[in-house]
């Protein structure tokens, strides 16, 4: 924690990225055009950029994964065994599960593309001597920025004037707002509970706090529930089966059985080690659930769960997707309880 009771954060990278801190980055009267243009190309947009991966290696990830390589090794052994009816069943089962988990993730990225476009955020910033708005993604280090309640902080900034309060839970995990006077920090992502400040811009982009937290995010490979679920049973059914694969050839060898008469017994269990229709159930049930989601009332009850008067993003987004669809029934409001987190 530093001094006036902000949390302590590193400094963001100086090598050919940001000014260093307490480096002066512009005049008290904000920048002008022409300089922020030189910035802007300098350090880059105030953004975090997009990931993007190319067809082909969304392509490969479908057929690479564990249960996918199970399934391709599963028609291997299918055609090795003489079974060209099975093998083209497994193959068509581990096609759909790929093509649907596809269409699926595709979909995923335009919904998220679309909220992006109706949470652009815009700023207020003293440029060319005089205040204007101005999207966030355009600001750069010495842009003057003067923030207010329900606003949401453009960038990592150092108040030089004014006095406010800001929530940054989202940014630090920290639960209590925070006052915020001139020196302090403020930090992308946070919210103006109350009063209102001007600004210096000091990082923005990926240099920001909330920037190099989601790049560390980004970079962190993990999987989910499901896919640790479905494992541990794969891994049960290898366990079971190589018991009765070890079972089996221990009778061979007792029983003086030939190799030929135990290969079609230890193909058999090897196939059925391998769960075909499990992940085209899993990604079948799941595309099946997103789709009921979308027809139902989640999209009516979001939009009585929001309130145009705040002026929140994510409310405003809802709210405009209700009045695209013609217009939602909500029913009259009896009651308000604000949002506690």
């Amino acid at each position: 924690m530093s001094a006036n009771g902000q949390p302590a954060v590193a400094p963001p990278p100086t090598t050919g990225a940001l000014p260093r801190s307490g480096e002066p980055l512009g005049p008290a009267s904000g920048l002008s055009q022409a300089e922020a243009v030189q910035r802007l190309a300098r350090y880059g947009p105030n953004a975090i950029p997009a990931e993007r991966s190319r067809l082909w290696r969304q392509v490969g990830a479908k057929v690479s994964g564990p249960v996918p390589l199970l399934l391709e090794a599963a028609v291997i052994l299918e055609l090795a065994a003489g079974r060209e009816t099975e093998a083209a069943i497994v193959a068509v089962l581990a096609v759909f599960n790929g093509v649907l988990s596809f269409l699926q993730e595709g979909r995923a990225r335009e919904a998220l593309a679309l909220l992006r476009s109706r949470l652009a955020v815009q700023a207020r910033v003293l440029r060319d001597g005089r205040w204007q708005l101005v999207d966030a993604d355009r600001l750069v280090p010495g842009d003057l920025v003067h923030v207010r309640v329900g606003d949401i902080v453009p960038a990592d900034l150092v108040a030089v004037d004014g006095a406010a309060s800001v929530d940054q839970s989202v940014v630090t995990g920290e639960s209590a707002d925070i006052d915020v006077s001139p020196g302090s920090s403020l930090y992308t992502g946070s919210i103006v509970r109350r009063g209102e400040a001007t600004g210096e811009v000091r990082a923005t982009g990926t240099h920001t706090y909330f920037g190099r937290t989601a790049e560390l995010m980004r970079t962190a490979k993990t999987s989910s529930h499901l896919e640790e679920t479905i494992f541990r049973i794969v891994w049960s059914l290898l366990i079971m089966d190589g018991a009765l694969v070890v079972a089996i050839l221990a009778y061979g060898l007792v029983t003086h059985m030939p190799a030929a008469d135990l290969l079609p017994f230890v193909l058999i269990l090897v196939v059925a080690t391998v769960p075909v229709a499990l992940p085209a159930t899993f990604t079948l049930a799941t595309s099946l659930g997103a789709l009921e989601l979308a027809r139902a009332e989640v999209l009516a009850l979001a939009a009585a769960a929001s309130d145009e008067a705040t002026q929140d993003p994510i409310d405003l987004a809802i709210i405009a997707r209700s009045d695209e669809g013609g217009g939602i029934d909500l029913g009259t409001r009896v009651a308000f309880l604000p949002f506690d987190p």
